[in-house]
């Protein structure tokens, strides 16, 4: 006679479980340490070019796609950051 497995509903709340905390450990967490990366970096380039502008060094006040490639480069150090510190 053939009998129907037992699924232990421990084992898959146990695997759901592991599952959510590696999404978190691995892909939220950097992701959220990258965008305050990218506004850290951002902001002290608004507050220079801003400063800069009130002070009379620049006529012009703007702000260019450098700079927003600029700040992307500390998204993607404060990313790879928590995303090393993960797997020691």
């Amino acid at each position: 006679m053939n009998s129907i497995p037992k699924i232990e509903n421990d084992k898959i709340v146990e695997s759901k479980l592991q599952l959510s905390m590696s999404l978190r450990k691995y892909i939220i967490l950097p992701l959220k340490a990258g965008f305050y990366g990218f506004t850290l970096v951002f902001l002290v380039i608004l507050i220079v070019k801003l400063l800069s502008f009130l002070l009379g060094i620049n006529d012009v006040f703007n702000l260019d796609l450098m700079d927003v490639i600029l700040a992307s480069v500390g998204f993607f150090f404060m990313f790879l950051i928590y995303l090393l510190k993960n797997f020691h």
